[in-house]
């Protein structure tokens, strides 16, 4: 009988839900160069949080002079990103794109501070510090590649 009960209930639900759904469709698009700035941005600020929570007590890897390097050498690179995707919130959220944006950033730089610190996390930090500093930023640009479908999740491509 609760079967019952509940197939009926979840199929009354479903034409609700499509019409909802098509209502309120996700339209928000990013273009693949923006596409790509963002997995930049999100690869540093994960790199940035990691090099700070790993510097220090009780992981001790002293990353943060290594990011301090990076920052450095590439903070102009991460600013062209920056300002690659910032032109798409500009577009994509025009009411409300400074809002948008700081919510977005705020998100993600919340989710690599406080993302569970380990041994093997903090060295994988280490090294990409370090294959960053070594190998340049074209290589950093292609491992950024990793987070694509998160950045997928959250903007569609356009087109």
């Amino acid at each position: 009988m609760k079967a019952a009960i509940a197939t009926l209930l979840i199929g009354m639900m479903l034409p609700t839900a499509g019409g909802f759904a098509a209502k309120f469709q996700f339209k928000t698009c990013f273009t693949q160069s923006e596409h790509t700035a963002e997995q930049i941005i999100r690869s540093g600020l994960r790199l940035r949080e990691g090099a700070i929570g790993c510097d220090g007590p009780p992981w001790d890897f002293h990353t943060r002079k290594a990011w301090e390097q990076v920052d450095q050498q590439y903070g102009p690179r991460f600013k062209q990103e920056t300002d690659i995707r910032r032109k798409a919130f500009q577009r994509e959220f025009a009411k409300d794109a400074e809002n948008n944006e700081q919510m977005w950033d705020g998100r993600t730089v919340l989710y690599f501070r406080n993302y569970p610190l380990s041994a093997p996390y903090c060295a994988e930090i280490k090294d990409s510090l370090d294959a960053l500093l070594k190998g340049g930023w074209s290589n950093f640009a292609k491992k950024s590649k990793l987070s694509k479908d998160e950045v997928e999740a959250d903007y569609r491509v356009c087109g």
